[in-house]
Protein backbone atom coordinates (compact mmCIF):
# COMPACT_ATOMS: atom_id res chain seq x y z
CA UNK A 1 0.00 0.00 0.00
CA UNK A 2 2.99 2.32 0.43
CA UNK A 3 3.92 2.15 -3.26
CA UNK A 4 3.42 5.46 -5.03
CA UNK A 5 2.37 4.15 -8.42
CA UNK A 6 1.93 7.64 -9.84
CA UNK A 7 5.54 8.49 -9.10
CA UNK A 8 6.96 5.14 -10.17
CA UNK A 9 4.68 4.61 -13.11
CA UNK A 10 2.07 1.87 -13.34
CA UNK A 11 4.33 -0.71 -15.01
CA UNK A 12 7.27 -0.28 -12.63
CA UNK A 13 4.98 -0.11 -9.59
CA UNK A 14 3.20 -3.32 -10.64
CA UNK A 15 6.54 -5.09 -11.04
CA UNK A 16 7.61 -4.02 -7.55
CA UNK A 17 4.21 -4.95 -6.15
CA UNK A 18 4.44 -8.56 -7.41
CA UNK A 19 8.05 -8.89 -6.26
CA UNK A 20 7.15 -7.73 -2.74
CA UNK A 21 4.12 -10.02 -2.64
CA UNK A 22 6.15 -13.06 -3.72
CA UNK A 23 8.81 -12.23 -1.12
CA UNK A 24 6.49 -11.95 1.87
CA UNK A 25 3.63 -14.27 0.97
CA UNK A 26 3.52 -17.50 2.95
CA UNK A 27 2.27 -20.89 1.72
CA UNK A 28 -1.12 -20.56 3.43
CA UNK A 29 -3.03 -19.97 0.19
CA UNK A 30 -1.37 -22.99 -1.44
CA UNK A 31 -2.34 -25.15 1.54
CA UNK A 32 -5.90 -23.85 1.33
CA UNK A 33 -6.04 -24.63 -2.39
CA UNK A 34 -4.79 -28.18 -1.87
CA UNK A 35 -7.33 -28.61 0.92
CA UNK A 36 -10.19 -27.58 -1.35
CA UNK A 37 -8.80 -29.78 -4.13
CA UNK A 38 -8.72 -32.93 -2.01
CA UNK A 39 -12.10 -32.09 -0.50
CA UNK A 40 -13.63 -32.00 -4.00
CA UNK A 41 -11.87 -35.21 -5.04
CA UNK A 42 -12.95 -36.97 -1.85
CA UNK A 43 -16.57 -35.94 -2.27
CA UNK A 44 -16.65 -37.01 -5.91
CA UNK A 45 -14.98 -40.34 -5.11
CA UNK A 46 -17.59 -41.07 -2.45
CA UNK A 47 -20.38 -40.19 -4.85
CA UNK A 48 -19.04 -42.19 -7.82
CA UNK A 49 -17.64 -45.26 -6.08
CA UNK A 50 -20.04 -45.67 -3.17
CA UNK A 51 -21.86 -48.47 -4.99
CA UNK A 52 -20.37 -51.48 -6.68
CA UNK A 53 -22.10 -50.69 -9.95
CA UNK A 54 -20.88 -49.57 -13.37
CA UNK A 55 -20.97 -45.93 -14.32
CA UNK A 56 -23.75 -45.00 -16.72
CA UNK A 57 -24.25 -41.96 -18.90
CA UNK A 58 -27.39 -39.85 -18.34
CA UNK A 59 -30.51 -41.79 -19.28
CA UNK A 60 -31.74 -39.38 -21.96
CA UNK A 61 -30.37 -37.12 -24.66
CA UNK A 62 -31.81 -34.18 -22.73
CA UNK A 63 -29.81 -35.23 -19.68
CA UNK A 64 -26.60 -35.43 -21.70
CA UNK A 65 -27.33 -32.00 -23.18
CA UNK A 66 -27.87 -30.55 -19.71
CA UNK A 67 -24.60 -32.15 -18.61
CA UNK A 68 -22.70 -30.43 -21.42
CA UNK A 69 -24.29 -27.03 -20.87
CA UNK A 70 -23.86 -27.42 -17.12
CA UNK A 71 -20.14 -28.10 -17.58
CA UNK A 72 -19.88 -24.98 -19.75
CA UNK A 73 -21.68 -22.73 -17.26
CA UNK A 74 -19.80 -24.16 -14.28
CA UNK A 75 -16.48 -23.56 -16.02
CA UNK A 76 -17.46 -19.94 -16.61
CA UNK A 77 -18.65 -19.50 -13.02
CA UNK A 78 -15.43 -21.00 -11.66
CA UNK A 79 -13.38 -18.59 -13.75
CA UNK A 80 -15.29 -15.72 -12.16
CA UNK A 81 -14.92 -17.25 -8.70
CA UNK A 82 -11.18 -17.55 -9.15
CA UNK A 83 -10.95 -13.86 -10.09
CA UNK A 84 -12.83 -12.77 -6.97
CA UNK A 85 -10.86 -15.09 -4.69
CA UNK A 86 -7.55 -13.76 -5.99
CA UNK A 87 -8.84 -10.22 -5.57
CA UNK A 88 -9.80 -11.03 -1.97
CA UNK A 89 -6.31 -12.47 -1.40
CA UNK A 90 -4.70 -9.26 -2.63
CA UNK A 91 -3.22 -10.74 -5.78
CA UNK A 92 -3.73 -7.59 -7.83
CA UNK A 93 -2.25 -4.10 -7.40
CA UNK A 94 -4.70 -1.92 -5.50
CA UNK A 95 -4.49 0.90 -8.06
CA UNK A 96 -5.14 -1.27 -11.13
CA UNK A 97 -8.47 -1.99 -12.75
CA UNK A 98 -7.61 -5.67 -12.53
CA UNK A 99 -11.17 -7.02 -12.19
CA UNK A 100 -12.92 -4.93 -14.80
CA UNK A 101 -11.19 -6.18 -17.93
CA UNK A 102 -11.45 -9.96 -17.18
CA UNK A 103 -15.10 -9.62 -16.11
CA UNK A 104 -15.93 -7.91 -19.38
CA UNK A 105 -14.84 -11.05 -21.21
CA UNK A 106 -16.99 -13.43 -19.14
CA UNK A 107 -20.08 -13.34 -21.44
CA UNK A 108 -17.91 -14.08 -24.48
CA UNK A 109 -16.18 -16.89 -22.60
CA UNK A 110 -19.57 -18.38 -21.67
CA UNK A 111 -20.69 -18.25 -25.30
CA UNK A 112 -17.54 -20.07 -26.40
CA UNK A 113 -18.06 -22.84 -23.83
CA UNK A 114 -21.77 -23.16 -24.61
CA UNK A 115 -21.07 -23.19 -28.34
CA UNK A 116 -18.48 -25.94 -27.88
CA UNK A 117 -20.98 -28.00 -25.87
CA UNK A 118 -23.66 -27.52 -28.53
CA UNK A 119 -21.21 -28.53 -31.26
CA UNK A 120 -20.37 -31.75 -29.44
CA UNK A 121 -24.05 -32.59 -29.08
CA UNK A 122 -24.05 -33.30 -32.82
CA UNK A 123 -22.50 -36.60 -31.76
CA UNK A 124 -25.96 -37.72 -30.66
CA UNK A 125 -27.24 -37.65 -34.24
CA UNK A 126 -27.66 -40.98 -35.96
CA UNK A 127 -26.92 -44.14 -34.00
CA UNK A 128 -26.84 -43.20 -30.35
CA UNK A 129 -28.06 -44.81 -27.13
CA UNK A 130 -28.31 -42.73 -23.92
CA UNK A 131 -27.90 -44.39 -20.55
CA UNK A 132 -25.04 -46.55 -21.83
CA UNK A 133 -22.42 -48.13 -19.60
CA UNK A 134 -19.16 -46.17 -19.61
CA UNK A 135 -16.41 -48.76 -19.85
CA UNK A 136 -13.08 -48.53 -21.66
CA UNK A 137 -12.22 -52.21 -21.68
CA UNK A 138 -12.77 -52.30 -25.43
CA UNK A 139 -12.17 -49.20 -27.54
CA UNK A 140 -11.38 -50.69 -30.94
CA UNK A 141 -13.72 -49.35 -33.58
CA UNK A 142 -15.09 -46.63 -31.31
CA UNK A 143 -15.14 -42.88 -31.88
CA UNK A 144 -11.49 -41.90 -31.45
CA UNK A 145 -12.29 -38.18 -31.51
CA UNK A 146 -14.17 -38.43 -28.23
CA UNK A 147 -11.49 -40.70 -26.82
CA UNK A 148 -8.99 -37.96 -27.63
CA UNK A 149 -11.16 -35.35 -25.87
CA UNK A 150 -11.49 -37.63 -22.85
CA UNK A 151 -7.73 -38.17 -22.57
CA UNK A 152 -6.97 -34.44 -23.00
CA UNK A 153 -9.59 -33.50 -20.39
CA UNK A 154 -8.21 -36.05 -17.93
CA UNK A 155 -4.69 -34.70 -18.42
CA UNK A 156 -5.82 -31.08 -17.97
CA UNK A 157 -7.80 -31.99 -14.85
CA UNK A 158 -4.78 -33.86 -13.51
CA UNK A 159 -2.65 -30.75 -14.01
CA UNK A 160 -5.26 -28.69 -12.12
CA UNK A 161 -5.09 -31.21 -9.25
CA UNK A 162 -1.28 -31.14 -9.22
CA UNK A 163 -1.25 -27.34 -9.26
CA UNK A 164 -4.04 -27.13 -6.65
CA UNK A 165 -6.20 -25.14 -9.07
CA UNK A 166 -9.30 -26.45 -7.34
CA UNK A 167 -11.69 -24.22 -9.28
CA UNK A 168 -11.29 -26.32 -12.43
CA UNK A 169 -11.29 -29.79 -10.87
CA UNK A 170 -15.06 -30.26 -10.78
CA UNK A 171 -15.67 -28.66 -14.21
CA UNK A 172 -12.87 -30.82 -15.64
CA UNK A 173 -14.50 -34.00 -14.32
CA UNK A 174 -17.86 -32.90 -15.72
CA UNK A 175 -16.28 -32.40 -19.13
CA UNK A 176 -14.75 -35.88 -18.93
CA UNK A 177 -18.15 -37.36 -18.01
CA UNK A 178 -19.81 -35.41 -20.85
CA UNK A 179 -17.35 -36.66 -23.49
CA UNK A 180 -17.46 -40.19 -22.05
CA UNK A 181 -21.27 -40.18 -22.25
CA UNK A 182 -21.17 -39.19 -25.92
CA UNK A 183 -18.50 -41.80 -26.61
CA UNK A 184 -20.37 -44.58 -24.80
CA UNK A 185 -23.69 -43.74 -26.49
CA UNK A 186 -22.20 -44.02 -29.97
CA UNK A 187 -20.05 -47.04 -29.13
CA UNK A 188 -22.99 -48.98 -27.66
CA UNK A 189 -25.24 -48.11 -30.60
CA UNK A 190 -22.59 -49.22 -33.09
CA UNK A 191 -22.14 -52.53 -31.29
CA UNK A 192 -25.87 -53.22 -31.44
CA UNK A 193 -26.02 -52.25 -35.10
CA UNK A 194 -23.10 -54.57 -35.97
CA UNK A 195 -23.22 -57.49 -33.53
CA UNK A 196 -20.49 -60.11 -33.55
CA UNK A 197 -21.84 -63.59 -34.07
CA UNK A 198 -19.91 -66.39 -32.48
CA UNK A 199 -19.48 -69.53 -34.56
CA UNK A 200 -19.95 -72.78 -32.72
CA UNK A 201 -17.80 -75.61 -34.02
CA UNK A 202 -19.54 -78.96 -33.88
Amino acid sequence: MSLDWQELGSKAASKEFYELRDEYLSNKFKFQDYGFTFLILGGLSFFIFRRDKPLYSPSSKTGISMLGFGAALLTTACNVGDLFLEFYRGAYPWWADSMGIPLMGVPFLALIYLGWSALNLLGMNGNFIPGAVISFRKVKGSNYFYLFLIVVSILLTGICVAEAYFWMVLPGILWVYFYASLWAGRFTANKKSHPTHAVRLL
